[in-house]
């Protein structure tokens, strides 16, 4: 047996791992992101995904809206609602992002 056939295929594994992405209204416009596990690994060299500032947070989502960030971020926002919608994105995937990386080293 070859090694390469032998070997883990995380190729396989992210198309077979894919969540439903994430989807939420505000000021009437429907905004949609990736489950937050999906975001690329990048975006953790700029954020503490263990206990997030509001800066980390709004990185984390700019990087998830993509394109849509500009829209987004055109819209006034409180901060408890910030926060209160990065624990919705974190529900929806089922762990918190910080638990998430941490496990994938265990």
């Amino acid at each position: 047996m070859s090694t390469l056939n032998s070997a883990f295929d995380l190729d396989v594994w992210v198309s077979e791992a894919r969540q439903e992405p994430f989807r939420f209204t505000l000021a009437g416009l429907m905004f949609t992101v990736p489950a937050a596990g999906e975001l690329d690994k990048s975006v953790l060299s700029s954020v503490n995904v263990d206990n997030p500032s509001a800066r980390d947070i709004e990185t984390l989502l700019k990087a998830g809206l993509g394109s849509q960030w500009a829209k987004f971020d055109a819209i006034p926002v409180p901060l408890a609602a910030l926060g209160e919608l990065f624990r919705q994105w974190q529900k929806h995937e089922g762990t918190p992002l910080g638990e998430a990386s941490a496990s994938a080293d265990s």
